[in-house]
């Protein structure tokens, strides 16, 4: 998201779409690996598939690991209350908040700024933002933008105001000019 006009509410939001879309690279690398694996076992070079099977081991330790680490939501941000939709993928349902929450269990809306991959080459790589709605203790976090092009700041100031939250800023933004 940049910022190209006003926010209103009610806010329609999803930033599950950078995970999902690491998610599904990661099951169907898993997919052809155990694939591999049975195709492997039947032709009978055992060598070759013990070293397919500690491959997918491999790769399915850091499957599990971006499952349980994955960010991102669903769902409607209105005046009082956002409502959070399960957070599910090819039938899956992933980790993360879900259900309905009101505004009063919230602390302030949080900026994040993140550096991206740092190349002289690629313009429109670089430093991003995640805007969220930062939860009181016992309240999740809960992912409402992504934004580049330096624009979380402002998107966070305007959440701000008009749910009437204070505005932190986490991380600080990177600028690097080669």
């Amino acid at each position: 998201m940049t910022q190209a006009a006003p926010i209103a509410l009610p806010y329609r939001f999803d930033t599950s779409d950078v995970w999902h879309t690491i998610l599904k690279g990661a099951f169907g690398l898993n997919a052809l690996l155990l694939l591999s694996l049975v195709f492997a076992i039947f032709a009978r070079p055992w060598p070759v598939a013990l070293g397919i099977g500690v491959m997918e081991l491999t790769v399915l330790g850091f499957t599990r690991i971006f499952v349980r680490n994955q960010q991102g939501s669903t769902g409607t941000l209105t005046s009082d209350r956002v409502e959070v939709e399960p957070n599910t993928l090819l039938g899956i349902a992933l980790p993360g908040p879900r259900g309905t929450y009101t505004l009063d269990r919230f602390s302030a809306v949080r900026v994040e700024f993140r550096s991206g991959p740092i190349t002289v080459d690629t313009p429109s790589a670089g430093p991003y933002e995640i805007v969220w709605l930062a939860g009181k203790p016992g309240t999740p976090d809960v992912a409402l933008a992504r934004t580049s092009d330096r624009a979380g700041r402002a998107v966070g100031r305007e959440f701000g105001a008009l749910l009437r939250l204070p505005v932190e800023e986490v991380g600080a933004p990177i600028e690097i000019r080669l």
